[in-house]
């Protein structure tokens, strides 16, 4: 064969890619960077902690933009963050909450939330964040908390001026406190005007989370109690001829879909901001048929909320750049009673991440990426260094574009943790890793 330039270029076009390598993201909660220190936060150990996220194989950072109804950056659309006392002893994070614990607890973030205060009026975290990633070479997604605007003495701007944008139940006044419900214009027109002000200050992208603090406050016991808001209620009649809150029985899965459209109604706007400037949207999606806004407890089976996950749309209409998996769930543990009330519930002991896999992957290969949640990380080094090569394990085993390990603060406080996810980057990379030395 004579080989011509032609030749050489047809057979480079024609041969495999190689394998991207897993992509290492490290999600910051900014909240907790501010909580743990004793004094503000500087633009200074911004910048270390960036610098040395990177040296430890770090790709992209995933920065947390939402705290309990706040905005933690410069920006009208919130409220400056303060404490509320009046409004948390009218709202105790807890049932039964001694009056002491209470106060001590109304004491405490005070403080916290005047030293996080004085942190944006010294410095935009968000700027920081940017031309600190970027000059590395790292990309910087900013994380949205789409359902996580209300707790205990900390107050929204926006559903104050807003009340009737939450999940509502029935009677049309109740209402889930802090749970935004995106069947509102109004609702999806704030998480848009944050998108374009974060992509303003440089952002690679948004993500969409479905974190949410509120849903371990105390709440009503009853199945789907609430997503009764004007808009779905108007929206389940002209498609099914229904009242919702009026009828003796309703068509609880087009009830759940209509939800479910509501919410990508949302991501397509977001999308739309993103991909016009060429940046992406990220989607944080639960396993299964639907998102379970399940409260007090948390992981618990007292699910008062939720909608169906119309993911298939994300992915052929390209919503969504990329999707994280298992999002604020514990999937390392498919025995717990969560995942009981799950549609369809799994087999006990069950591997949730091979299920993923399967379930997702094919769908999505060359059209959106797959990630995997991390989950909560233990404190203690040996503890760290085990679950952080379970992690690994998964991601490669199962073929995962890569994965979010939640969050930067458990490497900067277990002893060696930046050590610890250099060699997570080393075993993504498909290299022998030698035993942790004492």
């Amino acid at each position: 064969m004579r080989w011509t330039v032609a030749t050489i270029l047809g057979f480079l076009a024609s041969a495999p890619a190689a394998a991207a390598r897993p992509e290492l993201i490290v999600d910051i909660d900014f909240n907790d960077e501010v909580i743990i220190r004793p004094q503000p936060i500087t633009e200074a150990e911004v910048e270390k902690l960036v610098r040395d996220l990177h040296a430890s194989g770090v790709q992209t950072l995933l920065v947390r933009m939402g705290y309990l109804g706040y905005f933690p950056y410069r920006t009208a659309l919130s409220y400056p963050v303060g404490f509320d006392a009046q409004h948390a002893r009218q709202h105790p994070f807890r049932r039964d909450l001694d009056a002491q614990k209470l106060e001590q607890f109304i004491a405490s973030r005070q403080k916290d939330n005047a030293r996080y205060r004085k942190v944006i009026e010294t410095f935009n975290p968000p700027e920081v964040f940017v031309r600190a990633g970027h000059q590395l070479g790292m990309k910087v997604v900013f994380w949205l908390d789409i359902f996580d605007d209300g707790y205990s003495g900390h107050r929204s701007k926006f559903i104050d001026e807003h009340p009737q944008c939450q999940w509502t139940a029935r009677d049309g006044k109740t209402r889930f406190q802090g749970l935004i419900s995106y069947a509102w214009p109004e609702s999806r027109a704030l998480r848009v005007a944050q998108a374009k002000e974060l992509l303003e200050l440089g952002a690679d992208g948004i993500h969409c989370s479905t974190s949410a603090h509120c849903r371990h406050l105390p709440n009503v016991r009853q199945d789907d109690a609430f997503g009764y808001e004007t808009p779905v209620a108007d929206e389940f009649r002209r498609q099914h001829g229904v009242d919702i809150r009026t009828a003796a029985s309703i068509d609880k899965e087009a009830w759940h879909t209509i939800k479910g459209q509501f919410m990508n109604r949302l991501y397509r706007e977001l999308a739309a901001v993103c991909h016009a400037r060429k940046k992406e949207l990220w989607v944080g999606l639960q396993l299964g048929t639907y998102t379970h806004l399940a409260a007090d407890p948390y992981f618990g089976v007292n699910v008062v909320a939720r909608y169906r996950n119309l993911w298939h749309e994300l992915v052929d209409e390209r919503i969504a750049d990329a999707l994280i998996v298992g999002d604020y769930e514990i999937c390392s543990n498919s025995t717990t009673a969560y995942w009981t009330a799950k549609t369809p519930s799994p087999p006990a002991g069950v591997d949730l991440f091979a299920w993923a896999a399967g379930y997702y992957g094919p769908y999505c290969q060359g059209k959106t990426r797959l990630y995997l949640f991390g989950e909560w990380l233990p404190g203690s080094t040996q503890a760290l260094e085990t679950q952080l090569t379970k992690w690994t394990q998964r991601v490669v085993a199962n073929k995962f574009d890569g994965i979010d390990l939640h969050e930067a603060m458990n490497f900067e406080k277990t002893p060696r943790g930046m050590e610890l996810l250099r060699r997570t980057r080393d075993r993504l990379d498909g290299q022998q890793v030698a035993p942790l030395r004492p």
